[in-house]
């Protein structure tokens, strides 16, 4: 399901006011050509919901790579998505978590098309600290069609970590023991995708984790300026017609930021601070 406007963002925005936890470290964070205000992503960073979370969310910022573009070693410039993860229910034994999602290709810059064709992340789930058992995803509707588990092979893999508890991408069939994206599906550049899913656990939780998440590219079509790409030499203009099994590509976090209720409590914390430094100076003066 495509938005082409940013209605659909703002209005799933303005409808969740719960708040998670502040973040640690917040910075300017390089993105898709420009700077973000949010965290970095880092190896270690995780998700958090708990059982009073329902309805807040977080958007998580993704650079792109492709085979085609030095040899995958590097981002592509302008190959680029968000993801944004919203806890929507959990059901009253805690084994069923519903999360809406809602993708965004904000690809640009040389790259002429794309399609984020699949979604993927990691998933704990604890009780009182201690971890219980996922049992897997369901889906219950949306763009991506398919839920499967497992591996998703790049030609860069020592940059993945390429086994994933949860994936979302649009196959023949509704369940895939991999997670290798399907292909012609999900947005193209400037459009959404929306949906919903219900991860479970064998036993009660009350602490949900997300982590190590991706984003698959099919369709991928750029040019850039006097760069060499792996096998066509410099300044090529990488089309479907280059050969098909070449033009995807895979996302890695660079950032994320949580909720407007959160904004507006660090907000607060920044405006008191700089309250606080003005009367500092005028006692001084």
């Amino acid at each position: 399901m495509f938005n082409k406007s940013a209605l659909a963002a703002l209005s799933l925005a303005i409808s969740t006011l719960s708040a998670p936890a502040l973040a640690g470290d917040w910075d300017l964070v390089d993105w898709n050509g420009t700077q973000i205000w949010g965290a970095e992503w880092t190896s270690s960073t995780k998700l958090d919901w708990g059982l009073d979370s329902v309805g807040s969310w977080y958007r998580i910022y993704f650079e792109g790579y492709t085979d085609d573009y030095m040899s995958g070693n590097v981002p592509l410039p302008g190959l680029a998505s968000t993801v944004l993860y919203k806890l929507s229910d959990i059901s009253s034994d805690g084994k069923s978590w519903t999360f809406d999602y809602l993708v965004e290709n904000a690809s640009n810059q040389w790259v002429d098309q794309s399609r984020v064709a699949a979604i993927a992340f990691d998933v704990d789930g604890t009780k009182n600290g201690v971890e219980k058992s996922f049992k897997g995803a369901v889906i219950i509707d949306g763009e991506y069609r398919t839920v499967g588990r497992g591996d998703f092979d790049p030609t860069n893999s020592y940059l993945v970590d390429d086994d994933f508890d949860v994936c979302l991408t649009t196959k023949g069939s509704s369940t895939s023991n991999n997670c290798d994206p399907g292909t012609n599906a999900g947005p193209e550049i400037g459009e959404w995708a929306d949906g919903s899913f219900k991860l479970n656990f064998k036993y009660g939780i009350d602490t949900l984790s997300l982590y190590n998440p991706i984003v698959a590219y099919q369709g991928v079509e750029f040019d850039v300026p006097n760069s060499r790409s792996s096998k066509y030499g410099y300044g090529h203009q990488h089309g479907r017609g280059c050969g098909h099994d070449e033009s995807g590509g895979y996302g890695l976090p660079v950032a994320w930021v949580p909720e407007p209720a959160t904004w507006a409590m660090m907000l607060l914390g920044f405006g008191a601070t700089g309250a606080m430094i003005r009367s500092r100076r005028r006692l001084a003066a």
